[in-house]
């Protein structure tokens, strides 16, 4: 896990070495806090790659990047992992290739020398790379299939220049500008798409499961992988509990491969725990080189959202791991808000993404860099039941109208829904995407009311419609779009931010290719049915987790209490501070008294209305030098 910059132009109009050489290197600086460990660099006319190692397989020098294939021609920076690393390198090896390091990093070159740009179809990992052809002066840029390793890229008159952080872009080349067009999802909707995109004009994103080809100045664009769209039938019979739980054990034991610790971040949770109880018991059979591992949990006493009865219960079945509990505190929050949000370098969606950022400080400073979590089981296995309990009602409507009340009784009983609640939520899911966010954003949270009026007509017919499907197949398409284009990525964004700006390595067994493609194989009733989400997953561990957190149908993610934190006097003070400040009261995205009224409104949170997302939004302002012109 690291941090890779470069730089790559036509010779024609190539910059001078030494130049190239100084501007690399601000961009390694910038991205130190991804690689504490070490700093490589490669400089040759009109080429400048970077690296910045945070060592975590094959500590040795051999590891080091920029790396080499044995004749020097190809030459490659990467950050993540390929997880399936040692068994690449004997079908490598017994192909006649010779490796000098046992690092995943040489993997690649081996894999690329062997099958060219499809090797990625055999990789189980999460990566970024850029992989230079010495001879053709062809550069590969490569994304991992759901985008958990991040890489961005500016492209000017044919040259090229990436990072992964805005921040590497920006010591080469001024980020001062906004995406407007960004800036609105985010403020209206909270949304950040994957839609190849950043919040910064002029920066782009590889996206998630893309390759990018420069040669000669021209950039080409190509998708390596994509979900199955096929559509599992209604009677398909669901996936073998004990072959779900054999498949999320080999995902976990691939992703214990380190020659470093590897700690749990850990939720009272259906997923977080699954793990928890995966690794505690891969321990005791001897299949995990640990005696123990320790689990960090953040914890709210006092709060609805505290979970630490669930959490205890938890620990008292799994003696091979030991639970460390850290609580955030409303006042660090206000005096660290402004660092948080330098540190993320765009706005975060919501107070979540603070949370983690604490829980990856108090990592960092234990002396841990790779922790495991929970991550992806929600999308790909249906859960945030109130967020789809609409989509699934809509599907029994249009498909199987007699079940439609049974299930909708079933939510009432299990999950603690209203009529009213279910009746508001299968509109939505009615609507269609664009039209439910437009309501939300109108009338449910009021920040339309705040907004400029043509910074709304500019932008609010850009969001990509998802149409209701006649047939009945609203949930699975819902699913997907939140997978593939809409919430997910903002969560391994934060994630990833969150955990490297620590120098920490996050490792999610749920995003294993192989599971997403199982989820999206099973008929929807093995994954959301009788008001119960994540149905084979609960059934795959109905008899090895508490009862507690088997049987928690009320379960809304990993949340905080951001209403009591925003009532504190410390953050009232910050809004008072913010409201009167000459940039919040001079952008012309939003109507500055409008807004000001809102935010200090005591209520304003419970009420709903969006305040850490305009709070984030002119702290990053601020923090990114970006003016409004």
């Amino acid at each position: 896990m690291c941090g890779i910059n470069g730089i790559v132009e036509p010779l024609r109009s190539a910059r001078a070495p030494d130049e190239l050489r100084a501007t690399l290197r601000r961009m390694n600086q910038a991205v130190a806090h991804r690689g504490p460990d070490g700093e490589g660099e490669l400089i040759e006319p009109g080429l400048a790659l970077g690296h910045r190692r945070l060592s975590i397989i094959d500590l040795s020098d051999a590891g080091a990047q920029p790396m080499f294939n044995e004749d020097g021609r190809l030459a490659l920076v990467f950050n993540g992992e390929i997880y399936n690393h040692v068994e690449l390198r004997q079908e490598l090896q017994a192909a006649g290739h010779v490796f000098r390091s046992r690092s995943d990093s040489e993997v690649i070159l081996h894999a690329h020398e062997q099958w060219g740009d499809d090797c990625v179809q055999r990789f189980n990992g999460m990566w970024a790379f850029a992989l230079w052809d010495r001879q053709t002066r062809r550069l590969l840029l490569s994304r991992d299939r759901l985008g958990v390793k991040p890489l961005c890229f500016a492209l000017r008159n044919g040259r090229l220049v990436f990072s992964s952080e805005p921040a590497g872009v920006n010591a080469a080349q001024r980020l001062d500008q906004a995406d407007t067009g960004k800036l609105f999802e985010y403020l209206a909707y909270g949304y950040r798409r994957d839609d190849g995109r950043s919040f910064y004009a002029g920066l782009s994103e590889l996206p998630p499961g893309h390759h990018a080809v420069w040669q000669d100045g021209e950039l080409r664009l190509k998708c390596h992988w994509q979900l199955s769209d096929s559509q599992a039938s209604a009677d398909q019979r669901a996936v073998d509990p004990a072959a779900l739980r054999e498949l999320l054990a080999d995902a976990v034991r691939l992703r214990f491969r380190s020659d470093v610790p590897v700690a749990l971040l850990q939720s009272g949770g259906l997923d977080s725990s699954a793990i928890c109880a995966v690794v505690n018991d891969e321990i005791a059979a001897g299949r995990l080189h640990a005696e123990q591992v320790t689990a960090f949990t953040a914890v709210h006493p006092g709060h609805p959202q505290d979970e630490t009865r669930e959490l205890r219960a938890l620990m008292a079945t799994c003696p091979r791991v030991q639970s460390v509990e850290l609580t955030p505190d409303a006042t660090q929050m206000a005096q660290q808000l402004p660092q948080f949000v330098a540190a993320m370098q765009e706005p975060q969606a919501s107070p979540t993404s603070y949370a983690h950022w604490g829980l990856m400080r108090e990592i960092a400073g234990r002396g841990i860099k790779v922790v495991l979590n929970g991550q992806g089981a929600d999308e790909a296995w249906a859960g945030y039941g109130r967020y789809i309990a609409g989509y699934r009602l809509l599907d029994l409507l249009l498909t199987r109208p007699q079940s439609a009340w049974r299930e909708a009784r079933a939510m009432q009983q299990r999950m603690g829904f209203g009529a009213g609640l279910l009746a508001s939520q299968t509109a939505k899911a009615l609507l269609g995407r664009r039209a439910a966010s437009a309501w939300r954003a109108r009338i449910a949270e009021g920040a339309w009311a705040v907004l400029d009026a043509d910074l709304i007509r500019q932008h609010s017919s850009q969001l990509p419609e998802v149409p209701v499907d006649w047939r009945g197949h609203n949930l699975d398409r819902h699913l997907r779009s939140q997978l593939l284009h809409y919430g997910f990525g903002q969560i391994l964004r934060y994630e990833d931010q969150s955990s490297m700006n620590q120098s920490v390595e996050i490792r999610s067994p749920f995003i294993d290719h192989r599971l997403m493609a199982l989820a999206f194989a099973q008929p929807m009733g093995a994954r959301f049915s009788d008001g119960i989400t994540k149905r084979a997953l609960r059934e795959a561990f109905a008899q090895r987790l508490p009862a507690a957190i088997v049987d928690n149908h009320r379960k809304i993610g990993f949340a905080t209490p951001f209403a009591a934190w925003a009532a504190s006097p410390a953050f009232r003070a910050l809004l008072q501070d913010l409201v009167a400040s000459d940039s919040f009261r001079s952008r012309r995205w939003w109507n500055a008294p409008l807004l000001a009224q809102r935010l200090l409104q005591p209520d304003a949170v419970a009420h709903g209305f969006p305040v850490w997302r305009f709070v984030n939004a002119e702290l990053w302002l601020r923090a990114a030098g970006i003016s409004d012109v």
